[in-house]
């Protein structure tokens, strides 16, 4: 009889970690593949180039670097990018400034692990709220990680292109009514 040592899933295997200046190449095109993986049916070909432009800019680079940015690795694969910031100054809500799983990846919890990940260590920061414009693909994510749909806007990129987004809100306890 074989006993196998292997994990019983990629969480097991899973290691979140700071991203650095030598990772930007491979964040980028992380979150660009799962975001065209993801935006197929709701936003416009016009849309996702903009997007994937905005990813592939100097700018998004230092989003990325400015703020608490890590990389999810299966050994020497990145699988996921997730990112949030303080927020505005002396501000009790932090900001998700993105959550993205490799589409290889994707439906094994990887996800909801980077998420747990912000939501924790936005609270030991002692922020009460958390709160992300979410693409409207994602929107079903988010909200299995107890975010709200506050309000549906726009984000205007770089490009001068609009994106159709939600303005989602959580309490890093899970708690809507810590929010309001």
């Amino acid at each position: 009889m074989h006993i196998s040592s292997a994990p019983d899933s990629l969480l097991q295997l899973l290691e979140i970690r700071p991203l650095d200046v030598d990772h930007l190449s491979t964040a980028r095109y992380v979150v660009s593949s799962a975001f065209l993986r993801g935006a197929k049916g709701t936003y416009s070909e016009a849309e996702t180039n903009a997007f994937t432009e905005f990813v592939r800019s100097p700018h998004y680079s230092d989003l990325l670097l400015g703020n608490r940015a890590y990389g999810a690795w299966v050994g020497s694969e990145m699988v996921g990018v997730a990112a949030w910031s303080p927020g505005e100054e002396n501000s009790p809500t932090a900001r998700v400034l993105a959550i993205f799983v490799h589409p290889l990846f994707t439906g094994q919890g990887i996800g909801s692990r980077l998420g747990e990940y912000l939501v924790d260590e936005a609270a030991a920061a002692g922020f009460r709220a958390l709160e992300t414009n979410a693409t409207l693909n994602a929107v079903g994510f988010f909200e299995r990680l107890d975010f709200l749909q506050v309000r549906q806007s726009v984000w205007a990129m770089p490009s001068g292109r609009e994106l159709a987004i939600a303005i989602m809100r959580r309490a890093p306890s899970g708690r809507a009514d810590v929010m309001h």
